[in-house]
């Protein structure tokens, strides 16, 4: 009895790497982007990262209880 091998007709392989090309490009143009910039708050916008006190107590930039008139 002969035995019938049958060629895939793709690489696994070569298909990992196309998506992994794709994944960079998608990845570059998403951290390129003015969206991007404006989220991290490298848009010449005041964000709430930007906007943030040195000086407040807390972590969110709300002033002290003890400062509030």
């Amino acid at each position: 009895m002969r035995e019938e091998t049958v060629e895939r007709p793709y690489s696994r392989t070569r298909i990992l790497v196309m998506l992994g090309i794709i994944l960079a490009l998608i990845m570059a143009d998403h951290l390129r982007s003015p969206t991007f910039a404006f989220n991290s708050g490298q848009g010449n916008v005041e964000t709430a990262l930007s906007q943030r006190d040195e000086t407040a107590c807390a972590p969110c930039g709300a002033p002290c209880p003890s400062t509030r008139d």
